[in-house]
């Protein structure tokens, strides 16, 4: 009788032992019945020591996906002699994958739809950035424009200085006469008048038969009155008389006058154009563009580079 018992609690414990039964466990039990250590394992698998002993301790390595792992069961499985497909069955049991919550997808969306919005925020941005750049550009481009389009009424102030030289040019021109021909004025006006192409110019040698007309009448009482020789004899000459040719290779704003301060030229003088002037030296002249002028006095060309491109230029001829 105990000896039917004793086979009894054996079926029994072999039962529980049966349903008891793990992945890990199978697989040590194959391990030992080679006489293999877990290192032995390790090696032939190329394992960590650790791997090996979380599979047959029925863990899960946090850092390795359960794809891996069940491939290292199945690799293990055969390698001991064990049905792979039984103990990939036990696996699944234990280890069967959770369904992911409804809340983690949730926030997956949330998540890959706010990188989504991050990247039409940084398309946004790069635009608006590119935007503000070309504005900038623009302004500057723009301020470069103005401080140039400013450049050219400087020589208005010239103009001005010029029409009241002009105005004042009659009486000179009749406290010097006294002591020159009277055909020596006709001769300059006559120069003068051709040259000249705006309209103070004009008013300018507008006066020159009055002017002609006082010297003969300051030689007249000279001669009347000889007490009055001493005063004339104190007045300044003139200079001698001077051709100077100025060649354009640009449209340039010019203004010259000589040595009585009349304005020989004035005005916007166009491309191409080669201008002869004559009359009393030294010349004063402004040149809108001086890069764009040749000159030559009295057949000597004239160095102007020294000013600075793109600058109004004011010099005295000869230099």
């Amino acid at each position: 009788m105990s000896s039917e018992d004793t086979k009894v609690e054996a079926q029994e414990q072999n039962v529980e032992t049966t349903s008891a039964v793990t992945p890990g466990k199978m697989l040590r039990a194959g391990r030992e019945r080679l006489g293999l250590s877990q290192q032995d394992m390790a090696d032939k698998l190329f394992l960590r020591l650790s791997n090996i002993q979380s599979l047959e301790a029925d863990q899960l390595d946090d850092n390795t996906s359960i794809t891996f792992t069940k491939g290292y069961v199945r690799i293990y499985a055969k390698n001991v002699g064990i049905d792979d497909k039984k103990v990939i069955e036990e696996f699944e049991k234990i280890h069967t994958a959770p369904k992911q919550p409804a809340k983690l997808q949730s926030f997956s969306k949330r998540v890959a739809k706010q990188a989504h919005d991050d990247r039409w925020m940084m398309v946004t941005w790069i635009i608006l950035l590119l935007l503000v750049a070309g504005v900038v550009v623009w302004w500057y481009q723009q301020a470069d424009d103005d401080s140039l389009a400013q450049a050219p009424p400087a020589p208005n102030t010239t103009s001005e200085r010029s029409a009241t030289g002009q105005s004042a040019s009659p009486r000179s021109e009749s406290q010097t006469s006294e002591n020159r021909p009277v055909a020596t004025p006709a001769v300059r006006s006559q120069s003068a008048e051709g040259l000249v192409e705006s309209a103070p110019v004009e008013a300018g040698t507008a006066n020159a038969n009055p002017v002609d007309e006082d010297d003969a009448a300051a030689i007249a009482n000279q001669q009347a009155d000889a007490p009055a020789a001493p005063a004339d004899e104190s007045e300044p000459e003139a200079g001698e008389t001077a051709e100077v040719v100025f060649t354009f290779g640009a449209d340039c704003w010019v203004n010259i006058e000589d040595a009585t301060g009349e304005a020989i030229a004035y005005g916007v003088k166009q491309a191409g154009r080669v201008m002869n002037i004559s009359g009393k030296a030294p010349f004063e002249v402004t040149l809108g563009a001086p890069d764009n002028v040749t000159i030559t006095y009295e057949g000597e060309k004239v160095d102007i580079s020294s000013f600075q491109t793109g600058r109004t230029a004011r010099f005295t001829l000869p230099m």
